[in-house]
């Protein structure tokens, strides 16, 4: 019976590495794919500059005279998301379609195009268009037109206009590939936009309310936060899902901003602050680890203990990579399991506790802020005490999960270090 069932985890084991996974990694790697997903990416600095000056405002209003107001910072990157996105998404859709001669021109024909969609009005010479639209809560809106304006230079490029064209001056040929897209593109906006009197942003919130409404239940937190997880084991790095998931995050937690500013609550769930930020979803990093590093420093194996005390210093800042692939975690059978499981078990407890009131939800802009050790990054983000008590819950039950799958592993692993010793042994 122990050997047709082994004989099916090997092959179970088999089909993911060699089949699912490449077959994923290739999916993950096409042009169209790969670009979308750094279209997001190469924004993160931005985030990343505006989410500092949130811990610089923590201190600065205790000492105002000494240390000056900084918000202007987060004003100019941060808030200007949408616009960098309109960019950005265009700049990595040309590079990974190997159209890198159009990214530059390409890039600003995609904030030109944007700037157009986000439907301004010129009175007496000034130029005026609410403020919102340049930052978080326009980026559903700047993605679309990324991909729009990425598709009609590509499709602008695959006409190999003046192959082989000696006649004409390398210089003209250039401006004339450029010209025919650039115009195409705000040609067509301006009649959508101007001409027909259509505003995306109401429109586009419409098409996507369902699948933000989808995201906010109980199965779309788990499906936003169990898919990246899901691929981690099969060693696919989790920023290959950044894309479709701050999708979802950005506008969702601008929305929590907003309810709160304008005195009401914050409900939205699945967004970056409380899928990575408060630690509790990605305790320890990704795959709830810090547990399964925690027993290694218990180890009975020697080479266990040293993995453990090498990785629980990355672990307390939640990053796993060292353990996932030093372990290895990625594509085990044994470790692959409570992984999920506590992914599982600690996303449940989150989301119920905030539903039902016993934990604060999150209510302020720090997207991509993942490193900073649990429980004061989730105090921190939910400004709620409560939150160590609920780190202390989700930390105990994950050391319940993992202990009989680690000890099956420090099993295995001591005695493949016997068996080693021994072949040592015979060889001196």
């Amino acid at each position: 019976m122990k050997k047709k069932i082994d004989f099916k985890m090997k092959k179970m084991m088999d089909w993911l590495q060699n089949s699912l996974t490449p077959a994923v990694e290739k999916f993950t790697k096409r042009p169209w794919i790969s670009g979308f997903s750094a279209g997001i990416v190469k924004c993160l600095p931005f985030i990343l500059t505006g989410c500092l000056i949130y811990f610089y405002n923590v201190v600065q209003p205790y000492i105002p005279n000494i240390l000056p107001d900084l918000s202007a910072i987060t004003t100019y990157t941060f808030n200007l998301l949408a616009l960098l996105v309109s960019f950005m998404m265009v700049y990595q859709l040309m590079g990974s379609l190997k159209h890198r001669g159009y990214q530059v021109v390409g890039g600003l024909t995609g904030i030109c195009a944007y700037i157009l969609a986000m439907k301004g009005e010129v009175v007496d010479g000034v130029y005026s268009v609410t403020w919102a639209r340049f930052g978080p809560s326009g980026i559903v809106v700047a993605i679309i037109i990324g991909l729009y304006t990425a598709f009609i230079f590509h499709m602008v490029a695959k006409l190999n206009l003046f192959k082989n064209n000696n006649t004409i001056p390398e210089f003209v040929q250039e401006w004339i590939k450029n010209v025919i897209p650039i115009f195409f593109i705000i040609l067509t906006l301006k009649i959508l936009i101007i001409d027909f009197n259509t505003d995306l942003y109401p429109l586009v919130l419409l098409i996507f309310k369902p699948i933000q409404a989808i995201a906010q239940t109980y199965p779309g937190f788990l499906l936003v936060t169990f898919i990246p997880v899901i691929f981690y084991t099969l060693g696919i790095s989790v920023w290959t899902w950044s894309g479709p998931r701050y999708a979802i995050f950005i506008p969702a937690q601008a929305a929590n901003i907003a309810a709160v500013a304008a005195g009401h609550v914050a409900t939205n769930l699945t967004t970056s602050e409380v899928c990575n930020g408060i630690a509790l979803c990605v305790l320890g990093g990704t795959g709830c680890t810090l547990a399964f590093n925690i027993w290694l420093l218990t180890s009975k194996s020697k080479k266990l203990k040293t993995l453990g005390k090498v990785c629980i210093g990355p672990s307390l800042f939640n990053i796993n990579e060292p353990l996932m692939f030093g372990t290895p975690m990625v594509l085990n059978p044994i470790l692959m399991l409570p992984i999920l499981i506590c992914t599982f078990v600690n996303s449940t407890i989150v989301f119920i506790v905030m539903k039902i009131g016993l934990l604060a939800i999150p209510s302020i802009e720090l997207a991509m802020v993942s490193t900073i050790p649990a429980p004061f990054s989730t105090v921190m983000f939910t400004g709620d005490m409560r939150g160590v008590i609920w780190w202390a819950v989700v930390l105990v039950l994950d050391l319940l999960i993992y202990y009989p799958f680690f000890k099956v592993f420090e099993r295995n692993t001591m005695a493949e270090e016997k068996e080693l010793k021994i072949e040592e042994t015979a060889v001196v």
